[in-house]
């Protein structure tokens, strides 16, 4: 069952960190219209799923009301009220998959759309919205098939030979053409049909797909229609971001995270990317709401804790983009107070840790249970006059610790004030006693306090034995500002 407000472990001996007598207020953004919708699950607990309404920037509280299962595939209607999803009452099990449709605001009960066996998935909406265009296995292989926006009048779309899959379709509100991905004789494709079922043809060249999980996935119009983006998976697990001119054929790579990248969805006018990404090799695995440039660059963390796992993601039709970027500036040693939150100071202070030179802070760990800890809690006050001027901030990290096995982790947080919690963004796992950078980018303004403040722990947690130390040579973080505040952006 979906559980409202779930609530996480923090990381240990972090709970008394918080700076005394320093008294700040949450930027929830409350009442601000919500930009993206996300299917989001706890990695640890299928029964904690919910889809989230949130600002480009995370700020906001609200969420469609809760059902029981997982929610997956979200799309939201061309109205901006409505949202169709797919609910697994077995998460994981997509033969019990159904749609749904739902009201943001909550003022109408969900409809139930669909109840045959065999999965039904992936739904988007006509460019009117009074179609609902989705993928279902009742027949057996799956097939494109519509309904009214009420489920009513379900009815066959396009045809296909046995062994023959369609899958994951788009339709553009542009040019009123669909993109899906066929897979047939283990190999995956993109098509094209119009939005009445003719003029179908391939678009670019076929990938390997010797399973369901590897080939092309996830294909998405620009909003002007004369381009998609979308997904490859290679026999190693690793996924890129491609795109594809419709008129021409010719493919273009927009982004490799050396992980995954899963779900794109361009924003109102193409000038961002909304997506997942896992970079384990940044010490982020398992996916993270994040944004991308229409080029595939700049990425940046629009959610990023491992608290939640991303199943789906939409944009809102009145999204139109972040605000416009003027410049990025270190933050000075003199914006930054550093406490201590585990172990004892033996070496340095905050003066080592403004730059690289392997003059550290050290700090001897303390016993808790049976690990060794040793962290420290680095809060900065950002420039400007109001949150919303922060578009985004790059943190740099370089620290060590002295002893390591498989029962160490070194990794730094954001300290999360909407839900009064630390948020890892990146972690090593047996990082060794040489020194190891983490670094990351994120947008959320719901972990900058309306007085401007943000909070980055650096944490290194021990396997059991002999009394350790953890030493950081560097903690800088990077500010963009804004050029134009957009209304609203600053909550």
């Amino acid at each position: 069952m979906t559980s409202p407000h779930p609530v996480f472990a923090l990381p240990l001996l972090l709970l008394a960190c918080a700076p005394a007598g320093s008294e700040t207020t949450a930027n929830n953004g409350n009442g601000l219209p919500p930009e993206l919708a996300f299917c989001r699950q706890s990695p640890t607990s299928s029964s904690v799923a919910e889809i989230a309404l949130r600002t480009s920037r995370n700020l906001g509280t609200s969420r469609i009301p809760d059902g029981n299962g997982r929610e997956l595939q979200v799309r939201v209607h061309p109205d901006g009220d409505r949202v169709a999803f797919v609910r697994q009452s077995t998460p994981g099990n997509a033969t019990t998959g159904d749609l749904y449709v739902a009201w943001r605001t909550g003022a109408a009960p969900e409809t139930r759309l669909t109840a045959e066996p065999g999965a039904d998935e992936n739904p988007c909406w006509s460019p009117s919205g009074n179609v609902l265009l989705f993928v279902t296995a009742r027949g057996g292989d799956r097939r494109l098939w519509t309904c009214a926006n009420d489920g009513q009048n379900p009815q066959a779309f396009l045809a296909a030979d046995p062994g023959v899959e369609d899958r994951e379709p788009d339709w553009s509100r542009t040019t009123d053409r669909i993109v899906f991905v066929r897979r047939q004789a283990s190999s995956s494709r993109l098509f094209v049909v119009n939005g009445d079922g003719t003029g179908l043809a391939p678009l670019g060249s076929a990938r390997a797909a010797n399973t369901a999980d590897l080939g092309i996935h996830e294909p998405c119009f620009h909003p002007n229609g004369t381009s998609v983006a979308f997904v490859d998976i290679t026999a190693t697990g690793a996924s890129r971001l491609w795109s594809i001119d419709v008129a021409t054929g010719v493919e273009s790579l927009l982004y490799d995270p050396q992980g995954e990248v899963r779900m794109p969805r361009y924003a109102r006018f193409g000038g961002r990317i909304v997506c997942g990404l896992s970079q384990p090799a940044e010490g982020r695995g398992g996916l993270r709401l994040a944004m991308l440039d229409s080029g595939g660059t700049n990425p940046r963390l629009v959610e990023p804790g491992k608290n939640w796992v991303l199943y789906g993601v939409d944009v809102f039709p009145a999204w139109t983009g972040v605000p416009v970027e003027a410049l990025t500036e270190t933050l000075p040693l003199s914006s930054l107070e550093v406490q201590l939150s585990a172990g004892v100071v033996t070496q340095g202070g905050k003066n080592q840790l403004g730059v690289e030179d392997n003059q550290s802070l050290v700090i001897a760990t303390a016993t808790f249970e049976d690990h060794e800890i040793a962290g420290i809690n680095c809060r900065y006050t950002l420039p400007g006059a109001e949150p919303g001027e922060t578009v985004a901030i790059r943190a740099r990290i370089t620290a060590r610790v002295s002893r390591s096995d498989a029962n160490t982790t070194l990794r730094t947080s954001l300290f999360n004030p909407v839900g009064e919690r630390f948020d890892t963004v990146a972690e090593v796992v047996n990082p060794g006693t040489g020194m190891r950078t983490l670094t990351f980018t994120t947008q959320s303004l719901a972990h900058v306090t309306l007085e401007r403040q943000v909070r980055v722990t650096v944490i290194g947690e021990i396997g059991a034995g002999a009394r350790a130390e953890m030493a950081v040579d560097l903690v800088q973080l990077d500010v963009v500002r804004a050029a134009v505040l957009r209304e609203g952006s600053g909550r």
